[in-house]
């Protein structure tokens, strides 16, 4: 009986580390295939209320359709480009994830600091470390980090990031490198413009080459299809005019734009005032202030919102509701609607609330002395078309788009995620040009909400979940068995 009882302890301590090799074999090779699996297919769960480290579906359906090889260089080591950044961390996640939905994509960091030799193999190409290269089918785009961000500025020009732009960079990059024909623009100077560099960064992130030219100078190449004036101070001589009517007459063939903004601290510019009169927009004098504190920016009366005149566009946007903004405008008339082939369309007007205030206005002035109320235009579209006679169809059209405000396309106006402003102007652009190949994607707000952990945090929390549990979870049956063993 004692012989039986021994025998069958034997037994169970038999079964038990059986049982227990089994476990821990079984173990061992889960977390094997788990590690295999992640490799090839990336595993991770966005739990973000914004989706910040997923890109848009946008961006899916248009990676996913690639028909083309495009690789994706980083130059850096994975460690050293996130270092212990959140933006960085959201930046790579982004990455990671064109690499995992799509198929004709590779991704490869490269230690760019050990490895002097890779950049011999783009000897064209500008590049440094911690850069982001997208070549396809020989063709290039160097992303730099600072450009994978949207930034604000305090009072003493200090930058700190607003909102993630990295999937909409990244989209356009590839869209850049597998375009054969980039839509061009030309920003013009030579007449005491300003400069709108968030614009023209906007424009080229969505697949425009932008160029700068001096009309009193330069020609415009014929290859350009927009011609961007932003508030010239001093007035545009005839020859300029003539150039500017060339350009949009195009030896007949029209399909040119021209985006003229103007703005309210801009002196009288007599030829350039006629010439956009002849297309039936007439620039008035003074500044638009709107007296509804819910319709301005930042608390700002001359900060005015616009509101959507036409479906058109209202209807390409995400969320129709979300408001234009027009600072420092200047209030705009229209002088006809239709006239022989000439047609004139307000985009966006000013509304009901809002009011001029006269650039001769004396300091004591108050919004109850304003004589010019709304509502009034702040964005025109003016265009000449050829129709076919017989079915009315335009056949070929040019346009001049007019804008009583330049602040329009200021960064602050530009990168703002909760304005329209970037959308809308790319939807116009993208329209009047009649391009098809575009991605429309919006910027994220990254805040400190989010979890953002170091590798060596993230190793740590790996051997915690690896090891630490399992050993915790196998002692505490070891406990229980051992108790029920002796009791």
């Amino acid at each position: 009986m004692k012989q039986n009882s021994i025998h069958k302890t034997g037994q169970t301590k038999f079964y038990f580390w059986a049982f227990l090799l089994l476990l821990v074999i079984i173990v061992f090779l889960l977390n094997a295939i788990m590690g295999v699996l992640h490799e090839r297919y990336p595993i991770s769960v966005d739990l973000t209320k914004d989706g910040l480290y997923e890109i848009s579906p946008e961006s899916k359906a248009f990676i996913a359709d690639l028909q083309n090889p495009v690789e994706i260089h980083v130059l850096a080591k994975e460690n050293d480009f996130v270092g212990d950044s959140t933006y960085m961390a959201q930046a790579n996640e982004i990455i990671r994830q064109y690499e995992k939905y799509g198929k004709n994509i590779s991704l490869n960091y490269v230690n760019y600091v050990a490895d002097p030799t890779f950049s011999s193999q783009y000897p064209d190409v500008i590049m440094s470390h911690g850069d982001i290269l997208i070549s396809s089918n020989g063709k290039h785009r160097v992303i730099t980090t600072k450009e994978l961000f949207n930034y604000t500025y305090d009072s003493n020009g200090r930058s700190a990031i607003a909102s993630s732009k990295a999937d909409q960079v990244l989209a356009s990059a590839i869209l850049n490198v597998i375009s054969d024909d980039p839509t061009l623009v030309t920003i013009l100077t030579g007449s005491g413009e300003y400069t709108m560099s968030s614009f023209a960064t906007l424009l080229k992130n969505n697949n425009f080459e932008v160029v700068t030219a001096n009309l009193i100078t330069e020609d415009l190449d014929p290859e350009c299809k927009f011609a961007v004036l932003i508030a010239p101070h001093t007035d545009l001589s005839q020859d300029v005019i003539k150039k500017l009517d060339e350009f949009l007459y195009n030896n007949g063939n029209y399909g040119k734009t021209l985006l003229y903004t103007a703005d309210a601290e801009q002196k009288p510019l007599p030829n350039l005032e006629a010439f956009l009169r002849e297309w039936g927009i007439q620039i008035e004098d003074g500044a638009v202030f709107e007296t509804d504190e819910k319709r301005v920016y930042n608390y700002h009366p001359f900060y005015a919102a616009a509101d959507y005149a036409e479906e058109e566009y209202r209807d390409m946007l995400r969320d129709r509701n979300s408001p234009m903004l027009m600072p420092i405008s200047r209030p705009l008339e229209t002088l006809y609607e239709y006239r022989n082939n000439n047609s004139v369309k307000v985009l966006l007007e000013f509304g009901k609330t809002a009011a001029v205030r006269p650039s001769d206005a004396p300091e004591s002035f108050t919004q109850k002395d304003a004589s010019v109320r709304g509502p009034f235009p702040a964005l025109v579209l003016a265009s000449y078309a050829i129709k076919d006679k017989s079915t009315g169809k335009v056949e070929k059209q040019s346009n001049i788009i007019v804008s009583g405000s330049s602040g329009m396309l200021d960064g602050y106006s530009i990168e703002n995620d909760s304005l329209s402003n970037s959308e809308y102007l790319l939807n116009l652009f993208n329209t009047l040009s009649e391009k098809k190949d575009s991605v429309k994607i919006q910027s994220k707000t990254i805040t400190g909400r989010e979890l953002n952990i170091s590798t060596s945090q993230a190793n740590w929390l790996g051997l915690v979940f690896a090891l630490l549990i399992p050993l915790a979870i196998f002692a505490v049956g070891i406990a229980v068995w051992l108790y029920r063993r002796h009791k």
